[in-house]
């Protein structure tokens, strides 16, 4: 059990009331162990959507390749540092 980053994202789901709609959104630069096609996420929202066939559950893709991506690093690239953080 891990209570440190509740609730789960399974518990969040399995309380949502009769017939909502959720997006997962994935918020992973690219696909891996947790995120995309065979990843933990997916399991646990298909796990769900067997579960709770009354819900609507979508999912994100992943940032990589998303067309504000860069200009998004590129402006906070652009943004200065404070000094404390390297103190």
């Amino acid at each position: 059990e891990y209570d440190f980053n509740g609730p789960l994202l399974e518990d969040a789901l399995q309380g949502l009331p009769s017939g909502s709609r959720a997006r997962v959104a994935l918020l992973f630069l690219q696909e891996g162990r947790h995120a995309g096609p065979g990843g933990d996420i997916a399991t646990i929202v298909q796990d769900v959507r067997e579960k709770r066939p009354d819900l609507s559950i979508t999912t994100t893709q992943v940032l990589a390749g998303h067309p504000a991506l860069v200009d998004l690093l590129m402006a906070r690239l652009a943004k200065p540092v404070p000094l404390r953080l390297f103190h």
